[in-house]
């Protein structure tokens, strides 16, 4: 089994499918003398660009999971991801796309779809921050592709902006407008209360 680290340029962690397989426990089956198998948790690893070539393999165990968690002190730092990834396979779910899959890029055409999927690109961010190997997979037109996903991405993190502040002038008028009907309710309250209260009268005369 092929156990490598990604390469160090990597800005995005690889693509990450995981899988359970049968292997052979070599020390079970020499001591019952028959072959022994037991179930393993694989990730297969593909980075960025491949077209299905130079999968990294690994075995999921409590130190790789910790490698993922905390960083391996060598090369690979926490891949916060990989994680996530992990736990949403092992809940039975799909595995979260690290960012904006192609296939839901607003604009994309399918000629562009097929063209990146088969490139070994399969989010925006990716195609975006494509090297210069990516580039030359995606072949004619690359270049102006690349360009259109970092616009897209950047218009993406502008509109974000504008949303969050646009949501929070709403939630601003939403609080007024609950203040102002709570003034309106304390004085309505107040009125009915003084309307209701005793009216003084003339005090008693003391007995001669």
């Amino acid at each position: 089994m092929v156990d490598i680290l990604p390469s160090d340029n990597e800005k995005r962690p690889c693509y990450i499918e995981f899988e359970l397989d049968a292997v052979e426990d070599r020390d079970a089956s020499i001591e019952q003398g028959m072959p022994v198998y037991k179930d393993v948790e694989i990730a297969h690893l593909t980075p960025i660009g491949c077209q299905g070539t130079n999968v990294v393999q690994k075995f999921i165990t409590e130190k790789q999971l910790d490698e993922w968690r905390f960083g391996d002190n060598r090369r690979q730092g926490p891949v916060p991801y990989y994680i996530d990834a992990y736990e949403a396979w092992k809940a039975g779910l799909a595995i979260p796309a690290n960012g904006l899959d192609i296939k839901n890029w607003p604009g994309v055409t399918p000629a562009q779809l097929k063209t990146c999927q088969e490139a070994g690109v399969r989010t925006v961010e990716d195609l975006g921050e494509a090297n210069a190997d990516t580039i030359r997979r995606l072949g004619m037109g690359s270049v102006s592709l690349v360009q259109k996903a970092k616009i897209y991405l950047e218009n993406a993190e502008t509109n974000k902006a504008a949303e969050e502040i646009s949501a929070l002038r709403m939630q601003m008028a939403d609080m007024k407008t609950l203040l102002d009907t709570q003034k309106d309710q304390i004085l309505e309250l107040q009125g009915d209360l003084e309307s209701r209260s005793p009216k003084r009268g003339r005090p008693r005369k003391e007995a001669a």
